[in-house]
C-alpha cells in the first residue's frame, strides 16, 4: 500500500523523537523509504504501525486528528472521488480502485430501490484493534464525500461496525452521527439510493481523469508480473511468525490465486520458490542468534514439526547447525581467539 498514510500518521502523531521512534517501531520503514515519494510498504508495515499508535494513545487515536480524514489524504483515490461528476461515479472509484490504497479490505455496491449498501469485506484476518481505526477513517472519508456533494451534513446514512462497541463510540457519533450501529454482520454503509444521481459541484472532467489514469497504473503495477514479485517478496518479509498461504498472498494484493501463480511464472519464479527463499533467511538469523531451540525456530517459521524443519535446514545448509557454527566462529574472532 502507498506510504502517503503512513507519512500523514507520523506527521500528525510523531511530535517528539521519543513518539516517532515508537510510532517507526518494529515497522522497517526507514528515513530513506520516508523521504522517497515513489515508496510503499506491505500492509503488514502499516498495521504494526496502527499496533503502536494503539499502544500510545488508546483504541480511539483515530479521531484525533482530522486531518487523517481529508479526501485528499486517501491520494489519488481521494481526487477522483470528489471530482467525480456524481455519487454513483465516486462509489465506481472506491469499488474499482479501494484496494490500491488499502488493501485490508474489498468493497461493493448493492442497489436497491430506496436503500443502497456499500460493503465493506476484509482481505486478511486483521485484528479488531487494527481494522477498526481503518474503518472508522474509511467511514469518515465516506461521510465527507457525500457532506459535499449534499452541501449538507448526510444525516441519512445509516455506518455499521462489525464490532462490540469500543468505550469512544461517543466520539465515533460525534462525528458520523447518531447512525451507528456496533454488532452488525459486516462492515457497511446503507444510504438513500437517490443519492447516487447527485451531482458533485466540484466535478472536474480533467482532475477526475488524470486522477483516474494515475489509479489505472497504479493497479497495472501491482499485478505486473515483476511488480507483482517484488510486492509478494517484501509482503513476506514484513509478515510477523509463520507463512501465509498463496490464498491469503493472492487475497492482500489484490488478485486471483490463477492470476498470482501466473504473473509469478511469468516472472520466472513460484510461491512455493519465494516462500522458501524466505524461511531460509528468517532461519539462518535465528539460529545465529541462538536464542531459541530448533523446536521454538521451527514453530515460529510455520512447520507442523522439528523434524520438517530439520529437512529444510539440510537442504539449505546441507548442515543445520551451519549458522550457529558460523556465529561461534565470529563471535570467537571478535574475541581475538
Amino acid at each position: 500500500m502507498s506510504l502517503g498514510y503512513f507519512r500523514l500518521i507520523l506527521r500528525c502523531f510523531g511530535d517528539s523523537p521519543e513518539r516517532r521512534a515508537a510510532i517507526l517501531a518494529g515497522t522497517g520503514v526507514t528515513d530513506d523509504m520516508l523521504r522517497d515519494p515513489s515508496a510503499d510498504i506491505s500492509l503488514f508495515q502499516q498495521a504494526r504501525q496502527v499496533e503502536n499508535l494503539v499502544a500510545l494513545f488508546g483504541e480511539g487515536w483515530a479521531l484525533r486528528t482530522p486531518e487523517l480524514w481529508n479526501l485528499s489524504s486517501h491520494g489519488p483515490l481521494g481526487v477522483a472521488g470528489v471530482a467525480a461528476p456524481d455519487l454513483a461515479a465516486m462509489m465506481d472509484v472506491i469499488t474499482r480502485f479501494g484496494f490500491v490504497r488499502a488493501p485490508f479490505y474489498r468493497t461493493s455496491l448493492r442497489r436497491g430501490r430506496q436503500w443502497s449498501q456499500m460493503d465493506y469485506d476484509l482481505t486478511v484476518d486483521l485484528a479488531e484493534t487494527l481494522w477498526r481505526p481503518m474503518m472508522e477513517v474509511s467511514f469518515i472519508g465516506f461521510r465527507a464525500g457525500v457532506a459535499s456533494m449534499l452541501a449538507a451534513p448526510p444525516t441519512e446514512a445509516l455506518f455499521f461496525f462489525a464490532c462490540a462497541e469500543p468505550e469512544h463510540a461517543p466520539q465515533v457519533r460525534a462525528i458520523l452521527g447518531g447512525n451507528v450501529v456496533y454488532g452488525a454482520a459486516r462492515n457497511a454503509i446503507r444510504f438513500p439510493s437517490a443519492w447516487l444521481a447527485l451531482q458533485s459541484p466540484m466535478a472536474d472532467a480533467t482532475l477526475y481523469g488524470v486522477a483516474l489514469q494515475e489509479l489505472q497504473a497504479a493497479r497495472a503495477r501491482l499485478v505486473a508480473p515483476d511488480g507483482l514479485r517484488d510486492r509478494v517478496e517484501r509482503l513476506l518479509r514484513s509478515l510477523p511468525a509463520g507463512r501465509p498461504t498463496a490464498d491469503e498472498v493472492a487475497r492482500l494484493t489484490g488478485v486471483s490465486r490463477r492470476t498470482l501463480v501466473r504473473r509469478l511464472s511469468e516472472a520466472g519464479t513460484g510461491y512455493r520458490e519465494l516462500v522458501d527463499a524466505e524461511l531460509r533467511i528468517r532461519a539462518e538469523r535465528l539460529l545465529r542468534a541462538g536464542h531459541l531451540s530448533h523446536a521454538q525456530i521451527a514453530e515460529a517459521l510455520g512447520y507442523t514439526d522439528a523434524s520438517s524443519f530439520s529437512r529444510a535446514c539440510r537442504r539449505w545448509f546441507r548442515d543445520p547447525l551451519a549458522p550457529s557454527r558460523r556465529l561461534g566462529r565470529d563471535r570467537r574472532g571478535a574475541n581475538g581467539q
